[in-house]
């Protein structure tokens, strides 16, 4: 349970990876202390009225919710003495397991958080989420505050997140320790930051690696990551998942420190490319493997010269695809097939640049599928000067009329 008043020690906070900015600015406001107290709802709620005129905040009833999950979660910070107008809002929310994966994965909405993904009183959170800090004037008035509603919660070292309401609050959560979340937990929302136990050593980045799928081994991969996920979690039939459309396709194969992880496919028609098969192992979903697959096959259809991208999304999955700028075919019913919903979706692309066309270079036509910038393996090896070679082509293949075809 939240006291009152805790000791200066802040011995919880101490062991967290916060700049020697916030020890020096912690010392100085412990002569301007701010206590806590337990928020009485009229006071709370004008206080929320006047911070709402500068950010955006959590409505009324969803900030009542959580308060009545733990009453811990809320605190006003008053100076002894001081008027309405110095005290402050700290608002901390202490995460369940389920809650800070949540946090980590994007899913939890901060304007209206799950009660159930908050600790109850007296139980030790797996992580904070610093949801309010607003204090009218200098934050380092109120840290004293700030750092005695963390204390209690940090029986056990945890991380501690929060996310930046604009570039002067970045630069000032940056320069007192936070680091990006995503350095630490890849595929996390790019605007959350985390300040670690002092002892913790961040994971080191996974490597991506995406690339067109060019032999048999390539292919092996594909098949069982689409088995792993397709077959495994969707429950597709084997003649479902591998349709007699795989060898007439473009597939692009997804690592993740080397560990076949991800795939997607493409197939090519007259005037259009149809996008399909995206798939990526559950343990790697955190990453950001499935942009750069989405990513790796729009970029290879606009060089081949494809304007128009068409595919069929998952009707969860329509948020995703129209990050890349994919819109759901006005007019068209769902499908249904192997016994989920599906809409399709159309993407419009600009002219490219770069595009693959007959006014290039016929070497570069000749060369692999999506590698057309580097030689290939007609321009790699020497053919012109090989006597060997041209006399067994002069002496062996038969021609029309005895032509000569060397070079």
């Amino acid at each position: 349970m939240l006291q009152e008043k805790v000791a200066s020690t802040h011995e919880g906070v101490r062991r967290l990876g916060f700049s020697s900015k916030i020890w020096r600015c912690l010392e100085r406001s412990e002569r301007l202390k701010f206590n806590l107290h337990v928020p009485d709802w009229a006071e709370l709620s004008l206080l929320l009225d006047e911070a709402r005129i500068s950010m955006e905040i959590a409505p009324n009833t969803v900030i009542r919710e959580i308060i009545r999950r733990n009453p811990d979660t809320v605190r006003i910070a008053r100076q002894e003495g001081a008027t309405h107008d110095d005290n402050g809002i700290v608002a901390l929310l202490p995460l369940t397991t389920e809650g800070a994966a949540a946090l980590i994965d994007g899913s939890l909405n901060g304007a209206a958080p799950d009660p159930r993904w908050i600790t109850p009183r007296g139980e030790q959170p797996q992580a904070i989420y610093v949801w309010l800090i607003y204090m009218p004037g200098s934050f380092g008035r109120m840290l004293t505050a700030f750092a005695d509603a963390l204390e209690p919660f940090l029986r056990s070292p945890i991380p501690v997140f929060s996310k930046a309401v604009n570039d002067h609050s970045k630069r000032l959560q940056r320069t007192s320790g936070f680091m990006k979340a995503a350095d630490v937990y890849p595929g996390c929302p790019e605007e959350l930051l985390v300040v670690l136990p002092e002892r913790h050593q961040p994971a080191p980045k996974p490597q991506l690696d995406v690339s067109v799928a060019r032999n048999i081994e390539d292919i092996f991969q594909v098949f069982s990551v689409r088995s792993a996920t397709y077959m495994a979690e969707q429950f597709c039939l084997y003649a479902e998942e591998f349709d007699g459309n795989d060898f007439c396709s473009t597939h692009w194969l997804g690592r993740v420190d080397g560990d076949a992880a991800g795939c997607i496919r493409a197939r090519f028609f007259g005037d259009f490319a149809k996008i399909e098969r995206l798939a990526v192992r559950a343990e790697y979903r955190n990453s950001r493997l499935a942009y750069q697959l989405v990513r790796a096959a729009i970029d290879h259809c606009r060089r081949k010269g494809y304007r128009t991208l068409y595919g069929h999304s998952r009707l969860d999955l329509q948020r995703f695809w129209q990050i890349f700028g994919f819109r759901p075919i006005e007019g068209r019913p769902l499908l249904d097939f192997a016994n989920v919903k599906y809409a399709e979706m159309r993407l419009d692309l600009p002219p490219g640049s770069n595009t693959i066309s007959l006014n290039d270079d016929p070497m570069k036509i000749l060369r692999p599928e999506g590698a057309w910038d580097a030689p290939g393996p007609f321009e790699a090896l020497p053919t012109a000067d090989n006597p060997l070679r041209q006399a067994l082509i002069q002496s062996r293949t038969r021609t029309v009329r005895q032509a000569s075809i060397v070079a």
